[in-house]
């Protein structure tokens, strides 16, 4: 299989999929529906004053750069240390990793301006979705066959919460690492998954976690590289050679962002601390799990008495079933795949379960799963085998079509 055969299948998930994304944000941004209350940055959210075709540019690019976007292009256009007053305050900045908006910073010419940073940011995250496409293609052919691969990227590409790849947040620069470390490892290019490993630590937290599962293919496969080594019942199945070095750079990105913090701020972990300034707080697993089930039911009743406040008990129902689709995915696949790509999608569930919200548990859940791919591998051998994936396809686009209105209005979505 060609790199061109995979760009065709990636593309043809993915033109359709963002005409949907940005076809419903401009809709409604000229509909004249009433938008909830704005916590907006007008320099980076509408940064296109004086730009010639100005209004276009705004119908276009402004809709969805919302919520954490705008803390993405703060940090693309005034760093860590606030220079520019008006923008969202220094404490809050270090909870967002510095790759993402680094890219940025650098391909729009240092920060030149709030404009060309924003036309930045969709390009680079328009880019790295049609890139985790094209190598989602090529690994989901190794391991299902190109008779899945094509499914896979529709059902990925179409999930309601997918909407975020290609918007101004990080999610499509992690899908591009996390496929990307999984193809080098399977391939055994252990100096491309070395360095997509440190890239990803320097992208979000949960990047770390990616080295588990990377070392499980290289110490039990399967791999493409070489054969079986140990024959005789021992674990693992590989010896470990010298190019095993190569996964200790892994932690190399957050060693270097808390590096920096510690310079600029005093503080080696204000990433984590910053999270408190969101309301979240750290418990252990049993109780997150326990709190976001109990969250749920209580929306549940609230929603059946018509006791509901606005659209909050909808999303922590919506919450809870995203997390049980994820759990129940990456249970499936222990069973229908390599165990490395169930371990990633189980052990990415813990930083959900142990960093929350008092009164949402499950906070941003459905974002933080949409990168999750081996779940997409996993549904599309069910829905394959059903003959349902046309009908899953279209249903998620519903949802995304919903779920990009709603954000577009400045309604919280994850």
């Amino acid at each position: 299989m060609d790199w061109r055969t995979s760009a065709r299948a990636a593309w043809a998930a993915f033109w359709p999929s963002r005409l949907v994304v940005f076809g419903v944000a401009i809709w409604v941004t000229i509909s004249g529906f009433i938008v909830n209350v704005v916590p907006e940055t007008p320099l980076v959210g509408h940064p296109f004053g004086g730009w010639p075709a100005q209004h276009f540019l705004d119908l276009v690019f402004s809709p969805l750069a919302k919520w954490d976007a705008q803390h993405y292009l703060t940090l693309a256009l005034d760093g860590y240390v606030e220079s520019i007053e008006g923008l969202p305050p220094p404490e809050t900045r270090p909870a967002f990793f510095p790759l993402y908006p680094g890219v940025i910073h650098l391909l729009s010419g240092l920060g030149a301006s709030p404009g060309l940073i924003l036309l930045v940011a969709y390009a680079v995250s328009l880019g790295c979705f049609f890139g985790a496409l094209v190598l989602l293609h090529r690994l989901t052919t190794i391991e299902l066959g190109a008779h899945r691969a094509g499914p896979t990227l529709l059902l990925l590409s179409f999930f309601p919460t997918a909407f975020f790849f290609g918007i101004p947040y990080s999610e499509s620069m992690f899908l591009l690492l996390a496929v990307g470390a999984f193809l080098a490892a399977r391939t055994g290019h252990w100096a491309v998954a070395g360095i997509v490993l440190a890239l990803a630590s320097a992208t979000r937290v949960p990047g770390l976690l990616l080295v588990v599962p990377v070392v499980m293919l290289y110490l039990y496969g399967p791999r493409t590289d070489r054969d079986r080594e140990l024959h005789d019942g021992r674990w693992p199945r590989y010896r470990l050679r010298p190019d095993f070095l190569w996964l200790l750079l892994a932690p190399l990105g957050l060693l270097a962002f808390s590096f920096y913090l510690h310079l600029t701020l005093g503080d080696w972990f204000a990433w984590s601390h910053a999270q408190e300034i969101f309301g979240r707080q750290t418990v252990d697993p049993v109780t997150g799990i326990w709190a976001g089930t109990r969250e749920a039911g209580r929306s549940v009743v609230h929603i059946v008495k018509g006791e509901y406040l606005g659209t909050a008990d909808y999303r922590i129902v919506m919450e809870f079933v995203f997390v049980a689709f994820a759990v129940v995915g990456g249970i499936a696949m222990l069973r229908t795949l390599p165990a490395s790509y169930g371990v990633w999608v189980l052990l990415s569930l813990v930083p959900i379960f142990v960093s929350q919200k008092s009164d949402d548990p499950f906070w941003s859940a459905p974002r933080f799963i949409v990168v999750l791919f081996p779940l997409f591998l996993w549904l599309a051998t069910v829905t394959e085998r059903r003959g349902w994936t046309t009908r899953a396809v279209a249903l998620f686009a519903a949802g995304m079509a919903i779920l990009t209105a709603q954000f577009a209005l400045w309604s919280f979505v994850a």
